[in-house]
């Protein structure tokens, strides 16, 4: 797309830094490097842990118990509010916020933490900390280094700042990369597109495929295209979760569109899930919901799952496709509660829901609800569910595949 900025210009060492536009609430920095308000400083990243984490340390897939939902109160704030409110009440976590003030109006004091330490942007997800846990005995933080730590070095160093804060130990990654662009199961599968690989030019495929291994606990590495590549990412991110999301181990929603690049990216996704048996020994169903390019690209994928509660995106002016998109989520996901939130702001910036959070997983004496977290999308118990290619375009139509999608659970 034109509106993206392709080059990025890097001015002088001593060039103003990237702060000053940063934190405004109301003017938000996009996703992307504004160069206009943003200058690299020419230095390079800063590796605040060297130490890869303990064999016995994963990474969970998103649809596994949350203790916690960490956000950055860098703009989008009533997008932020309702995420909170989600997270915090149906989605039964606690809510870590970032350079946010001391309370959240619906969310419980009991349930909130202000986390003192600065931050440059709302793209939690992509500079965030990627939380890892051992058995939920206990948790860590993986601190990768962020895409843009060149511009954004507060962003970079919050996943330092948040282990400090919050006691919790903090292992590094010697490579760049954006939490959008990893998408894992259960089972030791991970998901990414080959911008992560554009990220690390400096390594081989090969390189960079261990240092996931080694810090994730990944055995495999599922690699796709995004919209626009080998070129410029069409959606402004080259992000997995711009259009694919898993809803376990053995469903996916992926984003469909009428238009390129968007139209046939999906539908390599598609073909790749298609009869494929996944890690779990179920047979991948796959779920399909509209999106489409209107100056920027509109998906549903940029959801947040917290303990079987989905939080959604949804769009002013499309109540037939944000209902589409309740209806999917709620047939991948049995038993699920959705909560919309409109994401209007946001998306036009490169990202929506689950663009501007990360989890915490669940650990042993930190758990909020005070009961035992469930374990959403198992495999149903007859082991009958068998793969389908559902679109849900007509939400109607498709009220009776809906009802036997459920009831084959």
């Amino acid at each position: 797309m034109k509106k993206y900025i392709s080059i990025i210009i890097l001015l002088s060492l001593g060039a103003a830094s990237q702060g000053a536009f940063a934190r405004d609430l109301a003017r938000p920095l996009p996703n992307w490097i504004d160069p206009a308000r943003e200058r690299a400083d020419g230095r390079p990243p800063v590796h605040y842990s060297r130490a890869a984490p303990p064999a016995d340390f994963r990474i969970p897939a998103e649809y596994e118990p949350v203790s916690a939902v960490v956000i950055g109160w860098a703009g989008y704030t009533g997008m932020l509010t309702a995420i909170a409110r989600g997270a915090s009440g149906p989605g039964r976590a606690d809510v870590w916020a970032a350079d946010a003030p001391s309370s959240i109006s619906g969310v419980p004091a009991a349930h909130y933490s202000q986390i003192n330490a600065p931050i440059d942007t709302v793209w939690m997800r992509d500079y965030g900390p990627f939380g890892i846990s051992a058995g939920q005995a206990r948790v860590g933080i993986v601190d990768a280094v962020y895409r843009h730590y060149q511009y954004r070095r507060d962003d970079d160093a919050l996943p330092a700042n948040l282990g400090k804060i919050k006691k919790i130990e903090v292992f590094g990654m010697q490579a760049i990369l954006d939490g959008g662009n990893v998408m894992v199961d259960s089972k030791g599968s991970l998901f990414m597109t080959r911008r992560t690989y554009s990220w690390n030019s400096n390594l081989s495929q090969n390189q960079v495929d261990a240092a996931l291994k080694a810090n994730f606990k990944v055995k495999n590495i599922y690699v796709f295209e995004y919209a626009g590549y080998p070129g410029e990412p069409a959606d402004g991110t080259g992000h997995i979760d711009m259009f694919m999301k898993l809803l376990n181990d053995h469903t996916v929603l992926v984003s469909l569109a009428d238009t390129e690049p968007f139209k046939s990216n999906a539908e390599k996704a598609i073909a790749f899930f298609k009869d494929r048996t996944a890690p779990d020994g179920v047979p991948y169903k796959i779920i399909t919901v509209k999106g489409w390019d209107s100056g920027a690209w509109y998906t549903y994928t940029n959801s947040l799952i917290v303990n079987n509660t989905a939080l959604i995106p949804s769009y002013s002016g499309h109540a037939r496709e944000n209902a589409q998109a309740r209806a999917a989520y709620e047939a991948g996901m049995p038993g699920v509660t959705v909560v919309s939130i409109p994401s209007d702001d946001s998306i036009t910036s490169g990202g929506a829901i689950h663009c501007v959070t990360q989890t915490i997983p669940a650990f042993t004496g930190h758990n909020p609800s005070g009961k035992d977290l469930p374990f959403p999308g198992a495999p149903a118990e007859d082991g009958r569910p068998v793969t389908v290619l559902q679109k849900f375009e007509n939400v109607d139509e498709n009220l009776p595949a809906l009802n036997q999608l459920k009831n084959s659970k």
